[in-house]
């Protein structure tokens, strides 16, 4: 990139020949681009920190990852097991800046995460500068509803944990059974049953019908908005149900 950007703004077409002052070259739009493309890549890298992490296998199929220090809601944080390469996203749970630790759910579907519980490590890579998830777009709205599935509770977590005026709704096997004392203990206190909603398929005799429920707790619990955090098939049926019943919901994109 910087080597077209100098190339094609040094040479002078019309003319057919090479400029040889620095201010053609500063006056360029296209290097200040570059200048800011290049400084945007390169923060994530110099934020890269090896820290300690301590690893909770509640079920064979799930890690729990639990870190130092608080986090505001709706982040997403990525590890790996090296410096530079293989880093995998995953939602971060915290009780608040404030808190002492954060906690990530990670569902065993791959290599670098089934490493996770066959090689046990203290430690991995990450980039102490997070980004913003779906979840982020919380302070935007008045209160909401975090509809998920299966490990898609990491990503809706921390929002109602910090904010009373979210309702999680979680479809999926027995949660600490699933997850864990850990994550199972925050849900019990920080969110209140009546913002909870933890649908056990098992003990409820099949899955709901997720669009009705999702009408109905819109309606009881004046939402503005649903987030959504599954996986391809039950973000398209929640995504789409909702907006034929006329309900504003979002959810991650499986397109890319």
């Amino acid at each position: 990139t910087w080597a077209f950007v100098i190339l094609g703004n040094s040479y002078d077409i019309t003319l057919g020949q090479w400029r040889h002052n620095t201010n053609s070259l500063l006056s360029a739009q296209e290097v200040w681009f570059a200048v800011f493309m290049t400084v945007f890549v390169l923060i994530p890298w110099l934020t890269l920190r090896e820290v300690t992490a301590e690893v909770e296998i509640p079920p064979p199929n799930v890690a729990i990852l639990r870190f130092d220090r608080g986090m505001k809601q709706g982040l997403l944080g990525r590890i790996s097991r090296t410096s530079v390469m293989d880093y995998h996203a995953f939602g971060i749970i915290s009780a608040g800046p404030k808190a002492s630790n954060n906690y990530m759910i990670c569902g065993i579907q791959g290599d670098f995460t089934e490493s996770l519980v066959v090689n046990l490590s203290k430690t991995v890579w990450t980039r102490e500068l997070k980004f913003a998830g779906v979840g982020h777009a919380s302070a935007i709205f008045k209160g909401g509803i975090h509809g998920c599935t299966g490990t898609g509770i990491g990503a809706a977590m921390s929002t109602c944990i910090q904010s009373p005026d979210w309702f999680i709704i979680r479809i999926g096997s027995y949660q600490e059974k699933t997850f864990g004392s850990t994550i199972a203990g925050l849900v019990r206190k920080y969110i209140e049953p009546e913002r909870t909603i933890l649908w056990d398929p098992k003990k409820r005799g099949g899955r709901p019908d997720t669009v009705q429920l999702l009408k109905g707790t819109w309606t009881s619990f004046g939402a503005e908005v649903i987030f959504i955090a599954s996986n391809t098939q039950g973000n398209a049926e929640m995504a789409q149900g909702c907006r034929s019943a006329g309900l504003h919901a979002f959810g991650t994109l499986w397109d890319f």
